[in-house]
């Protein structure tokens, strides 16, 4: 008869691991609080891991106090702020929640113009100061003076305007405009845009969206409905994503968003390395 040979007992390692674990966790805290100076915060923090695309409940948070130096920025600082709240990415248990965990569900004519069902309600989202606003995903407007040649029209379309209908619910955006004559260019105009939804006139599940539900302060609402409504210069060229180490600071009980308005600043592009073909260098080669 075959003798078999010895295992581990998993469950003896997995219970040996939480406890490693907790022990760890339990000295990250107290050395946190001795490098503290004393000094803490109560911020609302997980109770248990959390997988993405959770709403979050009251009995999934609790508060915690932390040391200063240990908070994060934009950390909720009340449990009503996160409450509702549907997570994008998995959060990990007794971790700090902020603003770049959560996003907001799309916005289609099933949820809002739907006759048999509750519109969705955005208004809870919006910062105080702040006010949401709708804005087409393609620009389509060309200028008054018909500038535009036929080629420059056809990079208006919603898919190459929103880099590719990859703007998502719970990013952030800059639009970059065509500033037209007398001074021909391009430059950034509105920066760190909050994105509250994004959503399509149709029911459809694929349908291409069309419209983006953004956050923008009460004072500048005005001027950006000027910008992406009326014919003439300047006129909405692209939106672009912003990375969220770009992203403006939430205050910590959510009552108010200062955005971030970057410089345009980055490495010079580069001289080219090769050089000009012309038409007598093709003749030399392979003309007769």
């Amino acid at each position: 008869m075959a003798i078999q040979a010895s295992k581990p007992n998993s469950r003896v390692f997995l219970l040996l691991g939480i406890v490693l674990a907790a022990l760890a966790f339990g000295g990250v805290l107290f050395a946190l609080r001795q490098s503290g100076g004393g000094q803490s915060l109560d911020i609302i923090v997980t109770k248990g891991n959390i997988p993405a695309g959770t709403a979050i409940t009251a009995d999934m948070v609790t508060s915690a106090s932390v040391p200063t130096t240990a908070v994060p920025a934009d950390a909720y600082t009340a449990a009503s702020s996160v409450v509702g709240k549907t997570t994008t990415v998995a959060v990990a248990q007794n971790t700090p929640l902020v603003p770049a965990f959560f996003s907001a569900p799309p916005l289609t004519a099933a949820t809002t113009n739907s006759t048999t069902g509750a519109p969705v309600s955005v208004e809870t989202q919006i910062t105080k100061g702040f006010v949401a606003l709708a804005i087409p995903t393609a620009s389509g407007i060309p200028p008054i003076d018909g500038t535009l040649t036929p080629a420059q029209t056809s990079t208006l379309g919603g898919e190459l305007v929103s880099v590719g209908y990859y703007i998502q619910p719970g990013d952030h955006i800059d639009i970059l405009v065509d500033t037209g004559a007398p001074t021909v260019g391009t430059r950034f105009a509105f920066q760190d845009i909050p994105v509250l939804r994004v959503g399509t006139s149709s029911s459809a599940a694929n349908s291409t969206p069309n419209v983006l539900i953004v956050e923008v302060a009460r004072s500048q609402a005005a001027l950006l409905t000027q910008l992406v409504t009326a014919p003439g210069h300047p006129f909405v060229a692209k939106y672009v994503l912003r990375p969220q180490s770009e992203w403006g600071k939430m205050a910590p009980d959510g009552s108010s968003y200062t955005p971030n308005y970057e410089a345009s600043k980055g490495p010079a592009v580069p001289a080219p390395g090769d050089t000009t073909t012309s038409p007598s260098d093709i003749e030399s080669l392979f003309g007769h």
